[in-house]
C-alpha cells in the first residue's frame, strides 16, 4: 500500500526527491559560513570543499595552497576542507599575531590526536593545551646545545660509510633521496632507539624498510597523512590510525627491548632515548652534563612519561626526522648541483673551517659553516617540508584589520610554501640565493613573518636545531671528498615538478644525481 501516492515507485521517486532536496539545502547552509561573514571565499565542491584536485592527486598540496593564496590580495581568504570552513591567513603581521603574539588564543594545532585508539598519535606535535605545554617544557632540555653536542658524534658515525658507497658508485647517477634517506635512518636509529646499524650498505634492513613504506609516495600513504594532519575530522569519523599495525608493534618491541636493557644494565650512552628515559624514570631531564638515566637532579614531583607516552615522542622523532632531514639534504644537493659556484663556496668554507680545527670534524667546527647554514635556509624556503602550518583558535578572537569575530574551534592556516615564494618578501623567488640569510633574517624587520618552515613562536619545532645539525654533517661528509652533478633526468626538466602521491615534497622521477671525486 502506497503512503502518498497510488504507487510506491512514485513514494520512492518522491523519497529521493525530498533526500535530494534535503542534502542540497544543507550543502548551500555549510557553504555559506564565510559568505554570511562577509569574507572572501574560494567556491567549494561538495564533498571535497577547495581541495578536489589534491585529494584526487591531479595536483599537490602546496600548488593547490598556492594557487589560492595568489587568488586575492585580501589578508584573509575564506576555504573549505571537505565541508568544514577554514580561513587562510595570507598577511604577515596577522601571522605574527596568530603564531607569537596572541599565542594564547591559538596554541592547538588542530590535528589528528587520539591517545588511547591511536597512542603513537600523542605526540608533541599534536598534544592540545596544558598536556602540550607540560611536555613540552620537560622536553626541551633534550634539544639544549649542550645535548646536542653530546649527541654530535654519534650523528657523525651515522654518515660514517658515505664516502665509501658514493667511492664505489662515481659518474653514476644515484636518487640521492635514498642515500639521505638511508643516512637519516642510522641516525633515527642510534639516537632515538641506541642501534648501531648502517642502512647506507645494507638497504635491506628492517628499519630502512619500514621508512620507505611508512613514507613512500602511495595513495594509501596519501590519505593516511591527509586525513591525520589536514582534513582531522574525517580522520577522527573515519577512525583512522596515524600508523599501519606493523609499524606500531615494531616501534613498541624495539623500545621495550632497549629500554629493558638499559634500565637493567644501567647503561649510559648519549643519545635522544637515554634523555626521555631520564624523563621517564625522574620527571625531568637533567641539565648538566649527565647521562645517567637514574638522574642525580631528580625531582620527585615531577610528572614521569609512560611507557605510550615515551614511544609517541620515538614515533615522532622517526617520523619529523626521517623524512623531512633526508629531504632536505637532497633539495640541497639538488640546488647545490645546479649552480657549480655556490657549490664551490660551500666546499672554500668547509675546507677552511676544518683546517682551523687541526683537520677535526667537530661539534663547534660544524657550527661555524655559516654559508652552509644559508644554503640549508634558502633550500627550505624553497622546498619546505610543510606546505602549511595550521592553528585552532582556543577562544573568540577579533583578527585586527578584517572586521571578522573568529568562532572557538575555526582552523586557521598559514600557507608556508605560498608565503616563502612570494615576490613581494623575496627578490627572484623562485631562485636560490643563499646570501638572503647571511643579512638580517627575513622575520626581523617589519613585514612580520614570512619564513616558517620549522614554524614559529612557542610550538616551533623543537628538533630545530638538531635537524639543521644533521643535514650539515651530511653536506660536510658528501661535500668535502665529491663535486656534485645533475642527472640527464633532472638536466631535461625546465620546471622542477613534485610528485603528487606524495605529502612531503619529492621530485618527480626522483632525485638522480652524479658524484665526482674533487681535484
Amino acid at each position: 500500500m502506497a503512503l502518498i501516492f497510488e504507487s510506491f515507485l512514485y513514494d520512492f521517486v518522491a523519497f529521493l526527491v525530498f533526500c535530494a532536496v534535503i542534502l542540497h539545502l544543507y550543502i548551500r547552509h555549510i557553504y555559506s559560513y564565510w559568505e554570511k561573514r562577509n569574507v572572501k571565499y574560494v567556491k567549494p565542491t561538495f564533498p571535497f570543499g577547495n581541495f578536489k584536485d589534491a585529494m584526487l592527486l591531479k595536483k599537490t598540496f602546496p600548488d593547490v595552497y598556492s594557487e589560492m593564496y595568489n587568488s586575492t590580495d585580501d589578508k584573509i581568504l575564506g576555504v573549505y576542507t571537505t565541508t568544514v570552513p577554514e580561513l587562510l591567513v595570507r598577511d604577515p603581521e596577522l601571522i605574527r599575531l596568530i603564531l607569537i603574539k596572541d599565542f594564547q588564543c591559538f596554541h592547538d594545532r588542530g590535528v589528528y590526536c587520539h591517545e588511547t585508539m591511536d597512542p603513537l598519535s600523542a605526540h608533541l606535535f599534536s598534544l592540545n593545551g596544558e598536556k602540550w605545554r607540560n611536555l613540552r617544557a620537560n622536553v626541551t632540555p633534550a634539544f639544549s646545545s649542550g645535548k646536542l653536542k653530546g649527541m654530535f658524534f654519534t650523528i657523525l658515525n651515522c654518515g660514517k660509510s658515505i664516502e665509501g658507497f658514493l667511492t664505489k658508485r662515481l659518474n653514476e647517477e644515484i636518487d640521492v633521496r635514498d642515500l639521505t634517506a638511508s643516512y637519516t635512518i642510522n641516525v633515527i636509529a642510534s639516537v632515538a632507539f641506541g642501534l648501531d646499524m648502517d642502512t647506507i650498505l645494507d638497504p635491506s634492513c628492517e628499519f630502512r624498510d619500514l621508512g620507505r613504506r611508512f613514507f613512500e609516495p602511495t595513495v594509501k600513504t596519501a590519505i593516511r597523512q591527509a586525513s591525520t594532519l589536514l582534513v582531522p575530522h574525517v580522520g577522527r569519523m573515519f577512525r583512522v590510525k596515524s600508523v599501519d599495525n606493523n609499524y606500531e608493534e615494531f616501534i613498541y618491541r624495539i623500545l621495550k627491548e632497549t629500554m629493558t636493557f638499559r634500565e637493567k644494565n644501567n647503561v649510559q650512552r648519549k643519545d635522544f632515548l637515554q634523555l626521555l628515559l631520564q624523563l621517564k624514570n625522574t620527571g625531568k631531564v637533567d641539565s648538566e652534563d649527565n647521562w645517567n638515566i637514574q638522574s642525580t637532579g631528580s625531582d620527585n614531583n615531577s610528572k614521569t612519561l609512560t611507557f605510550h607516552e615515551l614511544a609517541a615522542q620515538i614515533h615522532l622523532f622517526f617520523q619529523a626526522g626521517y623524512e623531512t632531514t633526508s629531504a632536505t639534504i637532497s633539495f640541497c644537493l639538488y640546488q647545490l648541483a645546479k649552480q657549480p659556484s655556490i657549490q664551490a663556496k660551500v666546499q672554500e668554507e668547509i675546507d677552511e673551517v676544518i683546517k682551523k680545527h687541526n683537520g677535526e670534524i667537530t661539534y663547534e667546527a660544524v657550527m661555524e659553516m655559516k654559508y652552509m647554514e644559508s644554503c640549508i635556509d634558502e633550500t627550505l624556503r624553497l622546498h619546505s617540508s610543510l606546505a602549511v602550518l595550521s592553528r585552532e583558535c582556543t577562544r573568540e578572537y577579533e583578527l585586527p584589520g578584517t572586521g571578522l569575530t573568529l568562532e572557538k574551534g575555526t582552523r586557521i592556516l598559514i600557507p608556508v610554501h605560498a608565503i616563502q615564494c612570494d615576490s613581494k618578501y623575496y627578490s627572484d623567488p623562485e631562485e636560490f640565493k643563499p646570501e638572503r640569510f647571511l643579512q638580517e633574517h627575513p622575520n626581523s624587520g617589519s613585514k612580520g613573518i614570512i619564513y616558517m618552515p620549522f614554524g614559529e613562536g612557542p610550538r616551533i619545532c623543537i628538533g630545530l636545531r638538531m635537524g639543521k645539525m644533521e643535514a650539515k654533517i651530511a653536506l660536510l661528509l658528501i661535500l668535502s671528498k665529491f663535486n656534485v652533478h645533475l642527472g640527464e633526468h633532472l638536466r631535461n626538466m625546465k620546471k622542477l615538478r613534485y610528485e603528487k602521491k606524495s605529502f612531503l615534497p619529492q621530485i618527480e622521477g626522483g632525485t638522480f644525481l652524479k658524484f665526482s671525486h674533487r681535484k
